[in-house]
């Protein structure tokens, strides 16, 4: 695929970036510099070893460390380049970050946090942002993903909308509703 991205029309690969020891004991990390693990090292890894085959145009990804580097080992394996989108960075957790996700209150805009309309409308300005080419990567955080997956209308149930070093397509339907189809690759 040559032409450009468009969001909300064209099809594309989301990456959610692999572990941290953050993400594994979990700690809320929001925009707070973490790096890989080892283990989230290898995943991007294989990620990587499996994402060859789809030939990708080009990876667009959170600039937060753990992000960037999971985009930057599957660029080098598929050969894709890869593009810094500040946009795509995960939720300002404020004063939450780097304490146990239990800790933060259970509603929806606390103080000090990045409000979920504010988080929702940069995320999706980044989207609009993209432009290609394709097929397109897009590697960043869970909460990006349930941002983008409550914008195409996908019902996301689970605290974590996608686990670390998950993989999958996500592809506009042809039904009269417009919704999207999701599927792990």
């Amino acid at each position: 695929m040559e032409n450009g991205f468009e969001f909300g029309v064209t099809p594309f690969y989301f990456l959610r970036h692999g572990e941290t020891d953050d993400s594994r004991t979990g700690v809320l990390q929001g925009q707070r510099e973490t790096q890989l693990n080892a283990e989230g090292l290898r995943q991007a890894e294989r990620v990587g070893r499996r994402l060859v085959a789809a030939q990708l145009g080009s990876i667009h990804a959170s600039p937060l460390a753990r992000a960037w580097k999971t985009a930057s080992i599957v660029s080098l394996m598929t050969g894709a380049p890869a593009y810094r989108v500040p946009g795509l960075m995960e939720r300002h957790w404020g004063i939450y970050e780097g304490q146990r996700k239990g800790a933060r209150p259970n509603t929806r805009n606390p103080d000090t946090v990045e409000t979920v309309e504010a988080f929702a409308e940069r995320v999706l300005a980044a989207m609009k942002s993209i432009k290609g080419p394709l097929p397109a990567l897009i590697v960043a955080h869970s909460g990006v993903f349930r941002a983008i997956g409550e914008h195409i209308g996908l019902r996301i149930d689970t605290p974590s909308a996608i686990g670390n070093d998950q993989l999958v397509l996500l592809e506009p339907a042809k039904r009269p509703d417009g919704g999207w189809h999701i599927s792990e690759v």
